[in-house]
């Protein structure tokens, strides 16, 4: 069996573009193994299929997960891998209809990432609130290493920005 390991970056967020690098490579005749932000594996297999990512919420086991995914089997979509709560489902390109989603779209990936987007824009408030004391308490003393520690906070805020921003970015795509 051929596997072959590719590194390519996906921004936080962008299903899409995981999603088509994962329908483009299986017109080739490579399926996805496991996929990832930075590092995908692919094997050589038969078939082409479309490939969409899913977010189940639900414990492993548990009543929401088994009713959550007998939704998508019902609808066509069989699960070609899963790490933690993420799942890769596929389906047949020749009996998908173009840009068919899963049964609750993207909905449950929505959900985690308002969550988690909350907790980086507090972690963000945070950060810009210890810069601005840290900026005011140097000019105030009048110590450079004061103003200087401001940096790292500010450098935290913008780092923090950015993830906001492609995850909101590509939950809209």
């Amino acid at each position: 069996m051929n596997i072959i390991r590719m590194f390519r970056y996906f921004p936080p967020g962008d299903l899409r573009g995981m999603e088509n690098m994962m329908n483009a490579m299986s017109r080739t005749g490579w399926q996805p193994q496991r996929a990832g932000r930075f590092v995908q594996t692919y094997a050589r297999g038969e078939g082409v299929y479309v490939h969409r990512l899913g977010y189940c919420a639900h414990r492993s086991g548990s009543a929401g997960e088994i009713a959550w995914r007998s939704a998508q089997e019902r609808a066509g979509w069989a699960v070609a891998s899963q790490r933690k709560g993420w799942v890769l489902f596929r389906k047949p390109a020749d009996i998908a209809a173009e840009g068919e989603t899963l049964t609750d779209g993207r909905d449950s990936i929505r959900t985690l990432f308002k969550g988690r987007i909350a907790r980086l824009e507090a972690l963000r408030r945070w950060m810009l609130v210890l810069a601005s004391g840290l900026m005011i308490g140097g000019y105030c003393s009048d110590l450079l290493p004061v103003l200087y520690a401001t940096a790292l906070p500010l450098a935290v805020s913008l780092f923090v920005t950015y993830r906001i921003k492609f995850m909101e970015e590509g939950l809209k795509k």
